[in-house]
């Protein structure tokens, strides 16, 4: 074929696509009414599938995983509340969604179709530092369920990654009450002693002796002291670092499962299209193309 010829076949070729595409517009003035049905029609259902979500809430608790440090440093160490992930697995294991289910009264099929986790943006992540971990529920139910199944889901998963420090604490605990009644003894005992001192002359025998038993007494009180208040500063700790914790707690708000403003534009530009594929297909259009 020759440069010639190609370019008379080129020429007509786009006269006719231009022709086509003519008929295309003449067709669609011609159905404009379709088009605006359509498009109304359209918008009218996208906006209504918004609307059919019902009682749609959502609730988001926010949690500190804590941060585990070692039984006789401050250094951090690594478990399972140091990894956010660990979040994600109990807050979608069944035992503890079952449980969750039986205490906000939430079905347990709705409950887990809603449950989803995401660490919070904004953190410096450091090794072994617990980021903040959203913890949030959704659910076509009563508010109230919604809440209570966040809440007690948020408890409970922090619950399982909390065994260290919970035994930390219930350690130190055990220390501190044998410290304070360590403490009520000796003073229990340095009473009685003032109280013979006192009835007696301080240049005897069995008076040097109480004065020594006095002496020592003091001093074993003093280390529990010492001991007592750093029990009680490690205890403070393991509960506000150590532990585990709700930082924010969870209250359902109402929802729509999709915007209404991008229902109405989707369903708009669907009903569009609809409009304008019933306006090319028309008996009067196929027979204009016919001819």
């Amino acid at each position: 074929m020759s440069p010639s010829t190609r370019s008379e076949h080129q020429a007509e070729l786009e006269i006719e696509q231009e022709v086509d595409f003519g008929r295309y517009l003449r067709a669609l003035a011609r159905g404009w009414w379709l088009l605006l049905a359509g498009l109304v029609i359209g918008a009218v259902l996208g906006v209504a599938l918004t609307l059919g979500s019902g009682n749609l809430y959502r609730a988001k608790a926010t949690v500190y995983l804590g941060q585990p440090l070692a039984v006789n440093s401050s250094a951090s160490i690594q478990g399972v509340n140091t990894n956010p992930s660990t979040v994600n697995q109990l807050a979608h294991a069944t035992d503890v969604l079952s449980q969750v289910s039986r205490l906000s009264g939430l079905p347990l099929k709705k409950l887990s179709a809603g449950v989803s986790t995401a660490t919070v943006q904004g953190s410096l992540s450091k090794l072994g530092q617990s980021p903040l971990v959203t913890i949030s529920v959704q659910a076509n139910t009563r508010r109230k369920a919604v809440t209570d199944a966040t809440n007690a889901l948020a408890k409970l998963v922090l619950a399982r990654i909390s065994a260290y420090p919970s035994k930390k604490i219930a350690t130190l605990q055990a220390q501190i009450a044998s410290c304070n009644n360590q403490i009520a003894e000796i003073d229990k005992h340095l009473k009685t002693i003032d109280a013979a001192i006192a009835a007696g002359s301080g240049f005897s025998r069995e008076q040097q002796v109480l004065l020594i038993q006095a002496t020592l007494s003091e001093q074993r009180r003093g280390t529990l002291s010492d001991e007592l208040q750093q029990d009680q500063l490690l205890l403070a700790q393991a509960k506000t670092v150590e532990r585990g914790s709700v930082v924010t707690y969870a209250k359902a708000t109402k929802t729509t499962g999709h915007s209404r403003k991008s229902g109405l534009v989707v369903g708009g530009a669907l009903g569009f299209l609809v409009g304008a594929l019933v306006a090319l297909t028309l008996p009067g259009s196929r027979r204009r193309r016919a001819s």
